[in-house]
């Protein structure tokens, strides 16, 4: 009998290995999940592929999750019941966050992969450096080789941002959900835009400046681009680093060690850090960190 449950336990573990690498693939119409990625996330490389290899690559870059159901900003101002309020805020965006870190995770669970096949001297195949190729113009990674030094500079990119700290971000730069460019425009974390037009012009914009507060189409395309500015631009080249030497140390990522790198979020700097660090900590028990 225990050799029965030894050799079922083996063959699960095995299920569960070959399952783990075949994910990706398993998608039934990458073409069609595809359409659910934003601009910037299409394959750059997909045209020196052939037909088969091109699915494959997609599949390698769509999210796992469809897409949760799109929905109106609620009233938020309208729940007068704080806890309620605050609970009602992080459901509405839990699910658009949970969506990014999931394709990440995807993502870097392949990165991890490929890096272990080249320790074993293993050659990639054509469709796995257009990948690589693919996630480099995605997340910016100036390294132009999909060598060692490459592939952890696209790992320092391609990792989750914890729940806690997102949640807490467009809790402040939101003010509960209830400013006009959340309500009116997704906006929720205060982001700019540089293109005339491309959103609302700030009341107290300083005379010469050109910036605008970004609109989007819905609160997928707010999240998936917070996401984007925090894995991709410069700024955050500090909070990039420390969640890479966090992966190094224990692997455990949360939002009140992440917070420190958004010290240039704003321009009340350190003090802005500490506001985003008592918010997570007044309000995790309305929260899950993930």
């Amino acid at each position: 009998m225990k050799l029965w449950l030894k050799t079922t336990a083996q063959t699960c573990a095995a299920i569960a290995v070959i399952f783990a690498a075949a994910y990706p693939f398993l998608r039934s119409d990458p073409l069609a999940d595809a359409q659910e990625l934003a601009i910037w996330q299409m394959p750059s490389r997909i045209s020196a592929l052939d037909s088969a290899d091109q699915k494959k690559l997609l599949a390698r870059l769509t999210y796992p999750q469809h897409m949760p159901a799109l929905k109106a900003v609620p009233d938020f101002a309208a729940i007068k019941d704080t806890a309620k309020r605050k609970k009602a805020f992080f459901e509405y965006l839990e699910p658009f966050i949970e969506r990014e870190n999931g394709r990440l995770l995807k993502l870097r669970g392949q990165i991890l992969e490929l890096q272990q096949k080249r320790a074993k001297k293993q050659e990639l195949t054509l469709e796995e450096y257009a990948f690589i190729y693919s996630l480099f113009d995605e997340f910016k990674v100036d390294y132009p080789e999909a060598d060692d030094t490459g592939l952890s500079d696209l790992l320092s990119r391609v990792d989750v941002i914890p729940s806690s700290l997102v949640l807490t971000q467009a809790a402040k730069e939101s003010g509960w959900g209830s400013s006009r460019f959340a309500t009116d425009g997704f906006n929720f974390f205060g982001q700019w835009c540089f293109k005339a037009g491309c959103g609302f012009v700030p009341s107290k914009r300083p005379a010469g400046k050109y910036h605008e507060v970004a609109m989007f189409k819905d609160i997928a395309a707010s999240v998936n681009a917070y996401f984007y500015n925090l894995n991709t631009f410069y700024v955050y080249d500090d909070l990039r680093a420390i969640r890479a030497q966090l992966r190094k140390e224990d692997g455990k990522l949360t939002g009140q060690k992440l917070a420190q790198g958004l010290i240039r979020y704003s321009e009340r700097g350190e003090s802005y850090v500490t506001e985003i660090r008592d918010m997570i900590a007044a309000n995790h028990k309305f929260m899950e960190e993930s």
